[in-house]
C-alpha cells in the first residue's frame, strides 16, 4: 500500500491480524472517490485475512484487497454511490436500514466472474 493523504495503512488493514494486502489500483480509485466526495470517509472494513472473513461468514470480496465498507448514511450514501460508480467501482452494497451508526456502503472493483452476477452490480443487505 502506498502513502497518501486520505487513508492510513492501519484503517485498510485486517482488524484481527493487522495484515494489509490492499490493492494499489483500488486505493487509487478510492482516493479519487474521496477527493470528489469532499469530506472524510470512515472505513469500517478494508482488507480481511481469510480467517477473519470466515469468522464473519462473509463473501470473499474483502480478502482480495479490492473492497471497503464506508460508514455513511442518508444523502451521503447516495452521493458516495454515484461517485463510486463513476470512478469505476463495480460492486456497490447498500446497508441503509437500522441505526445511523450501523449504516454503510460497500465498494469493490472486482471484475465480472463467469457464472456469477454481472458487473457493475448494486445490492442491499
Amino acid at each position: 500500500m502506498f502513502q497518501n493523504d486520505y487513508f492510513t495503512e492501519s484503517e485498510l488493514a485486517c482488524r484481527c491480524c493487522g495484515k494489509n494486502h490492499f490493492e494499489d489500483e483500488t486505493l487509487r480509485r478510492l482516493i479519487l472517490v474521496r477527493e470528489r466526495y469532499g469530506k472524510a470517509m470512515i472505513i469500517n472494513s478494508g482488507y480481511r485475512c481469510p480467517a477473519h472473513n470466515a469468522r464473519l461468514n462473509a463473501t470473499m470480496t474483502h480478502t482480495t484487497g479490492q473492497a471497503v465498507d464506508v460508514s455513511v448514511a442518508v444523502s451521503g450514501a447516495y452521493k458516495l454511490m454515484k461517485i463510486a460508480l463513476e470512478e469505476g467501482f463495480t460492486g456497490i452494497g447498500v446497508k441503509q436500514k437500522g441505526p445511523i451508526k450501523s449504516r454503510f456502503i460497500h465498494l469493490d472493483d472486482l471484475d465480472s466472474i463467469p457464472g456469477e452476477r454481472a458487473r457493475p452490480t448494486v445490492w442491499s443487505y
